[in-house]
C-alpha cells in the first residue's frame, strides 16, 4: 500500500511542475527544474532527461541533477542494440533496472558507472501520439532498489504532462525563429524599396536639372516632390517599426521643411506655423495624406506669395468623435473666387488633393477669405488594430 505522505508529496510535486510549466518560456529551465521535481518526488540524488538527436542515432543528456560538471548538455550516448535507452525508447514501455549488477542484456553509460549508479528506472516522453519519443525521463540510484507499481505510474504520468510541455515550448522557439527571419526579410525588403524609391527621385531631379524646358522642368519637380513624399512616409512607417502606423508629427513637419528648402529660395521668406497633435495614423492612410500636404504646400510656395512672403501653417487634432481633423493653409494671394476662373498653376495639384481626399474619405473643403485655407476630416481606420 502506498504511503499516504509520499503520495501528496507527489501530488504537489505534479502541481509544482505544472506551475513552472505554465509560467516559463525558457524549455531548458523547464526540463532543469523537472529534473529537480522528480528527483524529490522519488527521493533520488541523480536524474536525469535524455533528448534524442536529430541524427536519430543518438541521446544528449539534456538536463539532470547529481551529474559532475561536463555530462549534463555535452555528453551523449550512442542508440545501439546493448543500448537500455535504445530499448526502452523502442518498446515504449518503462525499463526497470533495480540491480545493474544482475543484468545481463544490457551495457552500461561508463558514466553511470562513474558515479556508481547501482539500479534506474526509465520511461519514454511522447510530445504527441502517433510521433516519435523526444527521449527518456530516468532516475538513477546508488544502491539496489526496487522501482514498485507506483513509482512506475508516478513516473509515467510525470513524462505524460512534461511532453506536450516540450512540444509547446518546441514550437514557440520555431515560431520565434520565424518570426526574426520574417523581420529580417522584411527589413532587407524596405531598405531595397527605400533606396529604389532614392534613386528614383534622383534621376527625376537630375532630369528636371538638366531640361532645356521651364515647363518640364516644373512638372518634374512636382513629380519629384511627390515621388520624395512616398519616401518620407516608407521611412517614417519602417524606421518606427511599426508597419501599419506612424506618428503624424514627425512625418508632416519633415515634408514641410523638406518643401521649403527645395522651393524657399524662390519667394520671399516663409514662416512654417505648426500644431501637431500627438496622433497615430494607419499606413496606408499616410501616403494620401502626406500628398495633400505636399500637393497644397508647393502650389503655396509656387503661386501665394510675392517678395514679402508670408505664413504656411498646418493643423492637426483629434476630434471628440476619434476622427482626425486636419487644417494646412497659408496667408497668400488666395484661390479666385469667380465662377470659371482659372486656376493657379495648371491646376493638376488641386484635382489630385480632391481625388486624395476621396481616398481618405475625406471631404475637401476649400475657403479662400484671407489666403487659401484646406479643412479635411476622417476616420481614423487604424483605431481597431492591435498595436
Amino acid at each position: 500500500m502506498i504511503d499516504v505522505a509520499k503520495m501528496i508529496e507527489r501530488q504537489r510535486v505534479l502541481a509544482k511542475f505544472g506551475e513552472v510549466a505554465l509560467r516559463s518560456s525558457d524549455l531548458q529551465a523547464v526540463l532543469d527544474e523537472a529534473c529537480v521535481l522528480i528527483g524529490q518526488a522519488l527521493d533520488t540524488e541523480l536524474s536525469q532527461i535524455l533528448e534524442i538527436q536529430p541524427d536519430a542515432k543518438s541521446l544528449l543528456v539534456r538536463a539532470g541533477v547529481g551529474w559532475r560538471p561536463g555530462i549534463v548538455g555535452e555528453t551523449r550516448l550512442r542508440m545501439d542494440e546493448r543500448s537500455s535507452e535504445t530499448f526502452a525508447i523502442q518498446s515504449a514501455e518503462p525499463l526497470i533496472m533495480p540491480d545493474i549488477s544482475k543484468e545481463t542484456r544490457f551495457v552500461l553509460t561508463p558514466f553511470l558507472i562513474e558515479h556508481g549508479v547501482v539500479a534506474l528506472v526509465n520511461v519514454p516522453i511522447f510530445v504527441a501520439e502517433g510521433e516519435p519519443a523526444y527521449g527518456l525521463l530516468q532516475v538513477d540510484n546508488r544502491y539496489p532498489r526496487e522501482f514498485d507499481e507506483h513509482d512506475i505510474e508516478f513516473l509515467r504520468c510525470y513524462a505524460v504532462i512534461l511532453g506536450p510541455v516540450i512540444d509547446r515550448l518546441h514550437k514557440r522557439r520555431d515560431l520565434e525563429i520565424a518570426l526574426e527571419d520574417n523581420k529580417r526579410l522584411l527589413a532587407e525588403v524596405q531598405h531595397r524599396v527605400k533606396n529604389h524609391i532614392g534613386v528614383i527621385t534622383s534621376l527625376i531631379y537630375m532630369r528636371a536639372r538638366r531640361t532645356q524646358s521651364a515647363e518640364a522642368r516644373a512638372e518634374l519637380q512636382v513629380v519629384g516632390d511627390r515621388v520624395e513624399t512616398l519616401r518620407l512616409a516608407h521611412d517614417h512607417v519602417y524606421a518606427g517599426g511599426n508597419s501599419e502606423a506612424l506618428a503624424l508629427g514627425p512625418y508632416a513637419r519633415k515634408i514641410l521643411e523638406h518643401l521649403r528648402d527645395l522651393h524657399g529660395d524662390h519667394v520671399g521668406p516663409i514662416t512654417l506655423d505648426v500644431s501637431l497633435d500627438d496622433i497615430e495614423i494607419g499606413a496606408d492612410d499616410a501616403v494620401p495624406l502626406g500628398l495633400i500636404i505636399n500637393e497644397f504646400v508647393t502650389n503655396s510656395f509656387k503661386y501665394a506669395f510675392g517678395p514679402e512672403g508670408g505664413v504656411i501653417g498646418l493643423r492637426a487634432e483629434r476630434l471628440p468623435d476619434r476622427r482626425i481633423h486636419v487644417r494646412v493653409w497659408d496667408d497668400g494671394c488666395g484661390l479666385p473666387l469667380a465662377p470659371g476662373a482659372p486656376l493657379p498653376g495648371s491646376g493638376t495639384g488641386i484635382k489630385l488633393i480632391d481625388g486624395l481626399a476621396r481616398q481618405l474619405r475625406a471631404e475637401a473643403r476649400w475657403t479662400s477669405l484671407k489666403g487659401t485655407e484646406l479643412d479635411l476630416v476622417f476616420n481614423d481606420r487604424s483605431a481597431g488594430r492591435v498595436r
